[in-house]
């Protein structure tokens, strides 16, 4: 049986089924192990709800926030003993961080490493304990080229993209017309890095452009407060959605929000934002809408690249008017070349990841 183990929630953690459709695919016998973050002190407890194990325990916030970390750490090496799992997939850097020793201990060749993000693989001790769980792997997977920015080399490394080998196309690039209103939407876990809130406040009152943000609003994000206090007049708030709403959310959307990064200025981009690639980048190449996205980033780069829209600062004075320029000077053809090159190249390596992870199965099994 194959473990998986996760730091979150299962909306927090949607790159999950993925895995949990390769593995039933295959017929590979897998159970998924959850940290029910409690808000409050009380007795730690485990759940299962048929192959879905929660580990129900309070997170500390702040300083203590490591201390749980730790705790979390006990509490799941004590599961893995007593479940004797003979394969594992790791969802993202911190838990495999956390669980190393133990990991490479006793799994070693017999694990998958997913990377999700960049932590603090800069420093050197941390980037030496990634790589060695890295070369311990059976394979490391990563959702961003970019990562290769901070990542030392291996054979181990595969792109994993954030998109399905079937996903075809049947949407049409938006048609601007001149005397209607453009709707820019965020589409995901909604949150307001420094460029996002600069940009937001921006364009508040602004009437020629509609701001939209789909999915639940973060805990930390205080969208709702910024709204207020600045008396923004063109943001809607729809929250959260189901897969099967996207269609009807970019049939209502002109523009994909993908500005994010916590700097002002492109030199200060930190590598947790400026290398990831955001599942909006997957939904821009299968609905054909245009992104708006931060300078200075990867995702940028293969914006610039393929055509796939404007790149800006979330700073700029002249926002309103770069957004309002690209789109009435819009290519729709060149857009389209684009995506359709991009993608077709996606979905190649996607079908090489499968294929990867196909024959990794078949030995698990």
């Amino acid at each position: 049986m194959v473990g998986i183990v996760c730091l979150w929630d299962r909306y927090a953690t949607p790159y999950l089924a993925k895995y949990e459709e390769l593995l039933s695919s295959q017929g590979v016998d897998y159970e998924v192990i959850f940290w029910n973050r409690l808000t409050e002190k009380g007795k730690t407890t485990v759940t299962k709800d048929g192959r879905y194990i929660y580990l129900n325990q309070f997170c500390a916030s702040g300083k203590k926030k490591m201390l749980s970390f730790l705790q979390w750490r006990s509490n799941i090496i004590k599961i893995l003993k007593e479940n004797h799992y003979d394969n594992l997939i790791l969802l993202s850097t911190v838990p495999a961080i956390l669980l190393e020793e133990y990991i490479i201990g006793r799994y070693t060749g017999r694990y998958i490493f997913d990377i999700r993000d960049y932590t603090l693989e800069m420093v050197g001790l941390f980037r030496k304990l990634v790589m060695r769980l890295v070369n311990h792997s059976v394979l490391t997977t990563i959702s961003s080229k970019g990562f290769l920015r901070w990542l030392e080399p291996s054979n181990k490394i595969m792109v994993n993209h954030n998109i399905t080998v079937d996903e075809s196309v049947d949407f049409d690039a938006p048609h601007f017309a001149n005397d209607e209103k453009v709707r820019f939407s965020f589409v995901g876990n909604v949150r307001l890095d420094i460029q996002t809130r600069a940009m937001l406040i921006s364009l508040g009152r602004r009437e020629k452009l509609e701001q939209h943000f789909y999915g639940r609003v973060l805990s930390n994000c205080d969208i709702e407060q910024v709204i207020k206090d600045y008396g923004l007049t063109n943001v809607f708030l729809h929250g959260p959605f189901g897969v099967e709403e996207k269609r009807r959310i970019y049939a209502e959307t002109d523009l994909i929000n993908t500005v994010y990064v916590n700097a002002e200025r492109v030199e200060d981009i930190p590598l947790g934002d400026s290398t990831p690639l955001p599942n909006r980048l997957y939904d821009a190449l299968i609905f054909y809408r245009p992104l708006v996205t931060s300078r200075g980033t990867y995702l940028a780069e293969l914006s610039e690249k393929y055509h796939l829209g404007v790149n800006v600062n979330g700073f700029d004075a002249s926002i309103e008017e770069e957004i309002l320029d690209y789109v009435r000077h819009f290519n729709k053809e060149e857009f389209i070349r684009g995506c359709d090159e991009l993608r077709k190249e996606v979905i190649a390596e996607e079908k090489q990841f499968r294929n990867t992870i196909f024959q990794i199965l078949k030995d698990w099994r």
